[in-house]
């Protein structure tokens, strides 16, 4: 257990918190912890604002991707299905093959 996971609603109450600690401001101590583990603390207030469960910081949602998209070089066809060549005329373009967009399937986490 760390006090930090209190720390706004300690802060507010006007104690100073650190990781083990608690203290007033002229430095009496009023909750720590003791050397098995456990924790001791000897103020009501402090006391009933560690009994309330600590409220954790949200994290970002996670996004599940389903599918991921992925390009492909495919040989280039007309309407019947045939293949079309590549034109010779054109040096910068190669007409013979184009470039689709394929949904890869990516399994669940």
């Amino acid at each position: 257990m760390k006090f930090t996971d209190w720390k706004d609603a300690l802060e507010a109450a006007g104690y100073v918190v650190t990781d083990d600690l608690v203290t007033t401001k002229r430095g009496n101590v009023l909750a720590g912890k003791d050397p098995y583990g456990g924790y001791y603390v000897n103020d009501s207030i402090v006391q009933t604002i560690i009994a309330k469960p600590a409220v954790a910081k949200k994290a970002a949602p996670v996004k599940k991707q389903i599918s991921e998209n992925e390009l492909e070089m495919i040989r280039a066809r007309d309407e019947d299905g045939k293949f079309i060549s590549d034109d010779p005329t054109t040096p910068d373009v190669n007409e013979a093959w184009v470039v689709k967009t394929v949904k890869k399937a990516v399994k669940k986490r």
